[in-house]
């Protein structure tokens, strides 16, 4: 009962956050993979747990060490948490934490909070000549607007431009970064031809 219930579960969390690329009706169409090592659900707390879990639907999968869920019903407010070796591949992006925790709202992902030392991102458009990666100590996924917020020791590096702050909005679709918050300023390094590649490591946490 537990297993099957957690499968439903796994189901609905893949298909939400499809929705946010596609039209609902055909992320619901979307085969979807899910495997785990261990699955448990305690009954009397509401509670799954799951080891080494691994999905994908589309254009989206997530992996981590461990899963947990707060509350199996995802008509009602819910969170999702992942802890150990998150990564998240969202189309062209590369999201990598030590935790992370999706909320939901009326069967709807709202978005992801990643944390890390740091937590990295690494999105490889094709449309780039270069990778563009960022890092922080908290990221902030929006999945509707396709955007990521970077709080803390932000930083985003596109060739040999890289910009710092200590909150950074980087949008996906317009490949734009702003500031966003007005309480710390933002400083712009670009180096010169001579200085080779970034010296900043894309390995992730």
């Amino acid at each position: 009962m537990g297993k099957w219930l957690l499968s439903i579960s796994f189901l609905a969390l893949a298909a939400a956050a499809a929705s946010a690329a596609e039209d609902n009706s055909e992320a619901q169409d979307l085969p979807l993979d899910m495997s785990s090592k261990e699955l448990t659900f305690d009954a009397k707390t509401n509670l799954f747990h799951a080891i080494e879990p691994r999905i994908k639907q589309g254009g989206m999968s997530i992996e981590a060490d461990e899963a947990s869920a707060t509350n199996a019903d995802f008509k009602e407010h819910s969170e999702w948490r992942f802890t150990g070796h998150v990564r998240i591949n969202v189309d062209s992006a590369l999201l990598q934490a030590d935790h992370a925790v999706f909320t939901f709202e009326a069967k709807q992902l709202t978005h992801a909070e990643l944390q890390g030392n740091p937590a990295s991102v690494t999105d490889h458009n094709t449309a780039h000549q270069e990778p563009i990666r960022g890092g922080a100590d908290k990221l902030d996924y929006d999945y509707e607007a396709h955007t990521l917020r970077l709080s803390g020791q932000a930083w985003i590096n596109k060739g040999r431009t890289e910009i710092q702050g200590c909150d950074l909005i980087y949008d996906f679709n317009d490949e734009r970064v702003t500031s966003g918050s007005s309480d710390c300023g933002v400083r712009i390094s670009i180096r010169s031809q001579t200085d080779g590649a970034s010296n900043r490591s894309d390995s992730g946490p």
